[in-house]
């Protein structure tokens, strides 16, 4: 098995079926004398799997307890596991296992959002065996805030806000929702350090694309007042 170790960038802060169904002809009953004879079933094909041993740490380097190591199709932060593993114990040491037929990234995922990942790692299909533990980074969540104005400026109070962080190279990175209050303030706690171009929209319509802004670790980010368009 090849393995790329790649970097999650913190931006230097750290078979069409037809209609018709075929006709099925009743078998014929079988006679006293014979017994009908078992039909063997289909061979499926092999599946190969292996198993991996992770650890994941912080920035300094000590372990991190009950972090989960899961495997993707996409690099991203929110892709669907193929498969997901152990958690870590108290040492930061945890397994997974996986197929090995298709191309895969492997990193850790905090269930409460408190860390996320500043590496994954590029499992390449055809393998079957890795030699060590591979180590896995975790750094503190970012939390973004901003003052939203309509585009007929007034304050946009009380709505619903997406917001969609765009990665500069790999695209959409991690989406969140958060609600402003009666003077357009919101707040997006629990976000992936990193630089990204920050997309908000609302229900009504009105969106926004905000420049590549840097969120460090276990920072806190004000954009200030913004105009939806």
């Amino acid at each position: 098995m090849k393995i790329n170790i790649l970097p999650i960038v913190v931006a230097c802060l750290l078979a069409a079926c037809g209609n018709e169904s075929p006709i099925e002809t009743p078998p014929p009953a079988a006679s006293p004398e014979t017994k009908p004879v078992p039909t063997e079933p289909e061979p499926q094909p092999a599946t190969s799997s292996v198993r991996v041993g992770v650890r994941v740490v912080d920035l300094s380097g000590a372990p991190l307890a009950q972090m989960t190591p899961i495997v993707t199709r996409k690099p991203n932060a929110f892709d669907q596991p193929v498969a997901t593993g152990s958690a870590t114990d108290s040492q930061g040491h945890g397994s997974i296992s996986f197929p090995t037929e298709e191309d895969l990234f492997l990193r850790a995922w905090d269930p409460a959002l408190n860390f996320f990942p500043n590496n994954f790692y590029e499992i390449l299909s055809g393998g079957n065996r890795v030699e060590a533990n591979l180590v896995i980074q975790m750094v503190p969540a970012a939390t973004l805030a901003v003052q939203l104005i309509l585009p007929n400026n007034e304050i946009a109070a009380d709505l619903a806000i997406g917001l969609m962080l765009y990665h500069p190279t790999r695209g959409p990175w991690w989406p969140t929702e958060g609600k402003t209050n009666k003077d357009g303030f919101v707040s997006f706690p629990n976000l992936p350090a990193g630089e990204y171009v920050l997309r908000f929209k609302t229900d009504s319509g009105a969106r926004l694309e905000h420049r590549q802004t840097a969120l460090p670790p276990g920072g806190e980010v004000d954009l200030g007042v913004l105009t939806l368009q």
